[in-house]
């Protein structure tokens, strides 16, 4: 159901509150004004002055009591009801009259809790709504969890509000890999991919509660359905030209390339002096502009899916901007700033795959920053400002980072690697995969030492079976894997391994928001320091 039902669900229990109680009302207004009257005519009868409101022996009693007390018994025997049947028969014995009012209080739950806050006008749109459904028909067609709940012990789409003692659920990556490796990203249907799943997926309107539990918890999950979310999704996603109008073809962003489609992250200390042994990386750093980042990354869908209309918008995007360039050689007053930009051959750029980046700073938006101030609009659940949006998001407001976005082309790999943080990511168009391992993990992953440019990262080509020969206990590591899509949004707690598969274009962007030390041990042992 869309948000649309679940105010409306409100709305008609609010109606049917002031329906019941109006009768009374009504008949506590006639008894006052009759008592009233017959007071002031025995007054003036004596030759006495009526007595004033604040003489009145008796108080008003709320109307209302005994219909609240009704309610709050009613819902009581209901409670009961399903606790004890759940107990005696199972949870699935639960009738579907008591579900439905189950998830009806958790919708006016949903609905009290954000009454306040301004939900997306889209939200009432049916067109953005039907291609929003086509999405999800088309994402649950091609990515199925390979587990049910009696091979995993928890059912991922209605987890326990306890975590289950063996969550999440977790394989050999020699098994998650071969089943799909990381460099086979194009699925078309009718073939599908059984996806390794062991975390929960919770719903923003109707479990809120045992997601915040999970978060509380230190443990990752995916989160869906938040209207603000999906609203962003739908701009971003169902219009090409919304970000593209938004960031332009001039200006140029911090965009990574390679020739291959792994990258590695590096960082070179000092003079750019490189440690004994260390082979740099093909991918290194461009300034590119969104137009020129979309134009490639729709070549590498429409080469993938031999799409006409994509290259139709492939070929539209290239004379955009080749009409760009010939105006800025023709016009010396146009800015043309060639610093860091990819001089490759249009062939070169064919083949190389990019990744696109885009950061913002809640310093420089306070100060006025155009391109700041943008991502903080359109992200308002990342903004440590706005409470009523981000508190979910940002669990430590003062330990913000920003937000980071990056936008990739199917195809492109990020190594496994953790972060010293908590993180919230969420993908607002395409669809990614990510690989996940639990900290418990780290001498297993066959990560570059402290001191290394490439710190916390696997040297380990997770494509290449040779290369988990040659590192034994990265056989052994085990971990599980998600597909996101437009409107999830995934937690991975402080040093949580993640190896991310873009399986198409998609805009993705995270928050962190500080550091927890439960795993602080496992890292340690690894050789690296979380203070």
């Amino acid at each position: 159901a869309s948000c649309v039902s679940y105010f409306a669900y409100a709305e008609k229990e609010e109606q049917l509150l002031n329906i019941q109680a109006e009768p009374n009302r009504m008949h506590q207004r006639r008894t006052t004004a009759s008592k009233s009257s017959s007071r002031t005519q025995s007054s003036y009868s004596n030759g006495k002055r009526p007595a004033s409101n604040s003489r009145r022996r008796k108080k008003q009693q709320p109307s209302n009591i005994a219909l609240r007390a009704a309610i709050f018994v009613i819902s009581f025997i209901l409670a009961t009801l399903v606790i004890v049947a759940n107990h005696l028969f199972g949870t699935n014995a639960t009738n579907s009259a008591s579900t439905n009012n189950v998830n009806k209080r958790d919708l006016l739950r949903f609905y009290l809790r954000n009454k306040d806050t301004n939900i997306p006008d889209d939200v009432n749109d049916p067109a953005a709504k039907a291609r929003a459904e086509q999405r999800e028909a088309r994402y649950h067609s091609l990515y199925r969890p390979k587990f049910n709940q009696t091979q995993l012990g928890y059912d991922i789409y209605n987890c326990p509000s306890t975590p289950p003692e063996n969550y999440p659920m977790a394989w050999t990556t020699v098994e998650v890999l071969r089943n799909w490796m990381p460099h086979d990203v194009t699925t078309i249907a009718p073939a599908n991919r059984q996806i390794y799943q062991g975390l929960c997926v919770f719903d923003y309107t109707t479990q809120y509660d045992a997601a915040l539990t999970y978060r509380n918890a230190e443990l990752p999950f995916i989160i869906r359905n938040d209207p603000n979310v999906m609203s962003v999704a739908r701009r971003w996603e169902d219009d090409t030209e919304y970000l593209h109008n938004a960031l332009g073809d001039e200006r140029l962003f911090r965009t990574e390339r390679s020739p291959v489609n792994d990258f590695m992250w590096y960082r070179l200390r000092g003079k750019g002096t490189k440690p004994r042994g260390f082979v740099k990386p093909p991918n290194d750093e461009v300034s590119m502009s969104y137009g020129e980042w979309l134009e490639r990354a729709l070549a590498k869908d429409a080469e993938a899916l031999q799409g006409e209309e994509l290259s139709a918008m492939v070929n539209e995007l290239k004379e955009r901007r080749m009409k760009l360039i010939t105006r800025k050689k023709q016009d010396d007053s146009l800015e043309n700033d060639d610093r860091d930009q990819d001089n490759s051959t249009e062939e070169e750029k064919l083949k190389n795959w990019y990744y696109f980046r885009l950061t913002a700073s809640l310093s420089k938006a306070i100060e006025g920053s155009p391109s700041d101030n943008f991502v903080y609009d359109e992200l308002p659940f990342f903004d440590p400002r706005k409470r009523s949006k981000s508190q979910f998001y940002i669990v430590d407001p003062s330990e913000e980072r920003g937000i980071n976005c990056r936008f990739g082309m199917r195809g492109v790999i990020a190594a496994n690697h953790f972060d010293m943080s908590r993180n919230f990511i969420m993908i607002f168009g395409g669809e990614r995969r990510y690989i996940l391992g639990h900290p418990n993990q780290c001498k297993n992953m066959a990560l570059h030492p402290a001191g290394h440019p490439s710190v916390r990262h696997s040297k380990v080509d997770w494509n290449n079976p040779l290369e988990w020969d040659q590192n034994p206990e990265f056989k052994q590591a085990r971990v599980n894997e998600v597909v996101l899509h437009a409107g999830d949004a995934l937690y991975l707690p402080t040093a949580y391994f993640h190896y991310i598969v873009n399986l198409s274009l998609n805009y993705q962007c995270n928050a962190r928001s500080g550091t927890t030390h439960e795993n602080a041990k496992h890292i340690r042992e690894c050789g690296f320091n979380m203070g």
